[in-house]
């Protein structure tokens, strides 16, 4: 299979997480990535097709103005709670 060679900058911690699994796994960083990739885009790809099924249902929910506000304000209420 062909490849290609891309350039990522890592936060140094992560990086290092990266080197201590590779070596204690005696597993090649660029394999670690790969399969850290492919699952990535296969988790966006199945949820890309989840949302346009989701889309293109005839289900249509229909929520009161006034519930979208209370949920709203109750997320910024949470989120004052726990500063």
């Amino acid at each position: 299979m062909e490849t290609k060679t891309l350039n990522a900058h890592l936060p140094l911690p992560l990086a290092e997480k990266l080197d201590a699994l590779a070596d204690a796994m005696d597993v090649p960083r660029d394999s670690i990535v790969t399969d850290a990739i492919a699952s990535w885009i296969e988790r966006e790809e199945r949820q890309r097709i989840f949302t346009l099924r989701s889309l293109s249902s005839n289900s249509i929910i229909v929520v009161e103005h006034h519930r979208v506000i209370d949920w709203a304000d109750s997320l910024c209420a949470d989120r004052i709670r726990t500063l």
